[in-house]
């Protein structure tokens, strides 16, 4: 009695199975790189977005500590005797005046400060300049001044200024209203068009202690 053989089924796949399973291979890696594309171009934005938000709050909080305080100690004519007004000059689109520099910028302590828009790295930028101050009759000449880039990429600048006396808002200062009494506007505001949300900001001035004539008592700490 003869035996065959018994016949045994080829293992292996098919050049049509083998085609689909790389399509589907293919497939899935386009999907996974899309997604992960996505992810990580919504982390750069998660992430410009903060640091963006944490630029935010550095200059709001610098511009706060250099535009709460103004020297109010009128200017010297000539040298000799006081002239009528201290130094300060507010316009609607750039504003000067005698202030105090945080530390860390300068050798600290009052200085002729004045902020605007200049050209910066090709584009336009919120720029405070800076000297120390000393018993001038004037502002001194700005080209000459330090400069600090507060907000890069700035497009527009609008300031304005409490008039407390008026309860008014005004575009430029100083401002008299029906005496000839110089004062200190209420408080200032500032609104600035850039790439990124700037929110409107406004600043209560006060006097510098060692400037007013109507402070008394004593204060502690560099003026």
């Amino acid at each position: 009695m003869s035996t065959r053989p018994a016949h045994r089924a080829h293992a292996g796949f098919t050049l049509v199975e083998v085609l689909i399973a790389l399509s589907l291979l293919a497939l899935l890696m386009l999907v996974l790189t899309g997604a992960l594309r996505s992810a990580g171009q919504t982390e750069a934005r998660v992430d410009q977005r903060l640091e963006q938000a944490d630029q935010l709050r550095v200059a709001q909080h610098f511009l706060r500590q250099v535009l709460g305080r103004a020297s109010i100690r009128p200017a010297r004519v000539g040298g000799a005797g006081a002239g009528a007004e201290p130094l300060f000059a507010a316009g609607s689109a750039a504003l000067a005046w005698v202030g105090v520099l945080p530390p860390g910028y300068g050798i600290g302590g009052r200085h002729f400060l004045h902020l605007a828009l200049e050209p910066a790295g090709g584009a336009s930028a919120l720029v405070l300049r800076y000297l120390p101050w000393s018993d001038l009759p004037a502002f001194p000449d700005w080209s000459q001044a330090h400069a600090q880039v507060i907000v890069p990429h700035a497009e527009g600048l609008g300031l304005r200024y409490l008039d407390d006396r008026a309860d008014q808002w005004r575009d430029d200062w100083p401002a008299r209203t029906g005496t000839a009494n110089w004062s200190l506007p209420g408080a200032v505001e500032l609104q600035l068009t850039s790439a990124t949300a700037w929110p409107v900001l406004v600043v209560r001035m006060n006097a510098l202690t060692a400037s007013d004539p109507s402070a008394s008592g004593f204060v502690a700490g560099p003026q």
